[in-house]
């Protein structure tokens, strides 16, 4: 990765050895929080006022599309690396720079999004839901590869748990928060005050550590803000390689097409219930605080116990078996909404479900991290 030009602020200074550092460990969950605030709000929590407004799930189904970026963020994740922005990266470094970016972006998306009507003008909405995918996507590049950069081997296990966990707490704000002020208030408010939470993260992102890196031999990025003697003689070429370098470099590039395939394949259940448990939850009956107080209060109570034992299991067992075991669970949790859809409208049931699927969910999460990150270093 292409370190920042210009001035940063100094990195958090690196636990002694044998020693974690906590300091690290809670800047890392309080980033998870930030990266998990607007991930719901184009998922579960948009299903269900799509479906509270009469919107068909053939339609809802369809807006699982406005996640796309989430999955081909990869695209653009080299030029996050490579590409400074003016004044502002000189001053607080590219990571910084580049999440407070996206935030912005995020803040204005959802400020937008609260003024569409689905059930009048759904284009709209589908808009304004894609942007907050685009830069709730792109934040998660960059606090990736925040934590990537300043976790030590020996702390990765609690990383990945605690950023999970962060990650979790802020799914419950955009999950059952939002769903809470929607039946307090009406969704246009609970969408402005998700936007005006965001914006609130920035003061987060202002108190954090700019990562410092040892210049790579690759040199200045030919993106960089700053200007030197060669800028005129750049060219197309020596651009696409900078682009490029990364997907050159990574050292599994011969596994990569197994690699993706294992992605797709591992995350596609929980995509498809992210986006259509809500409307299929809402048909057999269930209200909005029913939905709120168990598939978010509780279930993400169970993702976070979860994401602990994933931590721990990691530990114990290895980022290989810990992922085969995981991978065996998650396929079978799914399994409980086939339960449920027979059995119908049982909050008992409801609380089996949404339990024994969050809690695998959050297994996994933490485990999926990990394995991951493993290919990055």
């Amino acid at each position: 990765m292409i370190p920042p030009q210009g001035k940063t602020p100094s990195a958090i200074q690196p636990a002694p050895r044998n020693q974690i550092n906590k300091r690290l460990l809670t800047t890392i969950l309080v980033l998870g929080f930030v990266s998990g605030l607007p991930f719901l709000l184009t998922l579960s929590t948009l299903s269900y006022w799509l479906a509270e407004v009469g919107v068909t799930n053939t339609t809802i189904g369809l807006f699982m599309l406005v996640s796309l970026p989430y999955s081909f963020k990869f695209l653009w994740a080299p030029l996050l690396d490579h590409v400074q922005i003016p004044i502002l990266s000189s001053y607080l470094g590219i990571r910084k720079s580049w999440i407070l970016l996206m935030q912005g972006g995020l803040v204005l998306s959802l400020v937008a999004m609260s003024y569409t009507n689905p059930h009048k003008d759904i284009t709209y909405t589908a808009l304004a839901a894609l942007c907050v995918s685009f830069f709730s996507a792109s934040q998660d590049i960059i606090i990736d590869a925040y934590r990537i950069e300043m976790v030590q081997s020996r702390e990765k296990g609690a990383a990945a748990a605690l950023e999970t966990i962060g990650f979790r707490f802020g799914m419950l704000a955009s999950g059952a928060g939002a769903l809470y002020l929607a039946t307090i208030f009406d969704w246009k408010t609970a969408y402005f005050i998700m936007a005006i939470a965001v914006g609130a993260c920035i003061l987060i992102t202002l108190t954090i550590k700019e990562p410092t890196l040892k210049l790579s031999v690759v040199g200045k990025s030919p993106f960089s803000s700053e200007k030197n003697d060669h800028s005129n003689s750049i060219t197309i070429r020596e651009r696409f390689h900078v682009y490029a370098s990364p997907f050159k470099e990574f050292a599994y590039r011969d596994k990569l097409l197994y690699i993706i395939l294992f992605i797709f394949c591992f995350k596609l259940a929980d995509t498809v219930l992210n986006a259509m448990s809500a409307p299929f939850l809402c048909d057999i009956g269930f209200s909005k605080l029913e939905f709120a107080a168990v598939s978010k209060i509780f279930g993400i109570s169970l993702m976070v116990m979860g994401g602990l034992i994933g931590g721990v299991m990691i530990h114990k067992m290895g980022i290989y078996q810990s992922a085969i075991m995981c991978t065996v669970l998650q396929s079978l949790s799914c399994l409980m909404f086939t339960i449920q859809a027979i059995i119908g409208y049982d909050c008992s049931v409801l609380m089996i479900t949404v339990g024994v699927e969050s809690f695998c969910s959050g297994l996994t999460s933490a485990i999926f991290i990990v394995f991951l990150s493993e290919f990055c270093c």
